[in-house]
């Protein structure tokens, strides 16, 4: 697993490396290199002892109502012809645009 860390310079000259969550981490070491891997040391130290980070599916309060319109148009004998259309008017604006469609005459 991969998990961001920022890296800042500190005040003193050194540099602060910072993990975010669930693996909230904050070292500091003289050189980016150091600081990073105090980071490392202290996450390998937290799984070593145990500590796991698990996905939990969390069902939406409501479903969405948009979803309610999906594919509506999918029995719909014009809906071929209405993408056609559109496809057309859009290789017609980009002639119009100068824009190469790929057509040759």
């Amino acid at each position: 697993m991969q998990i961001p860390v920022a890296i800042a310079p500190t005040e003193l000259g050194g540099f602060r490396a910072e993990s975010a969550s669930p693996f909230t981490v904050v070292a500091e070491g003289s050189t980016r290199e150091e600081a990073v891997s105090k980071v490392q040391a202290e996450l390998h130290k937290q799984l070593a002892a145990g500590k796991e980070v698990v996905m939990l599916e969390v069902p939406a309060k409501e479903p969405n109502p948009i979803m309610a319109m999906a594919g509506w148009l999918k029995d719909d004998p014009l809906y071929d012809a209405w993408q056609a259309e559109i496809a057309e008017y859009r290789r017609q604006l980009d002639i119009a645009e100068g824009i190469d469609t790929g057509e040759r005459s």
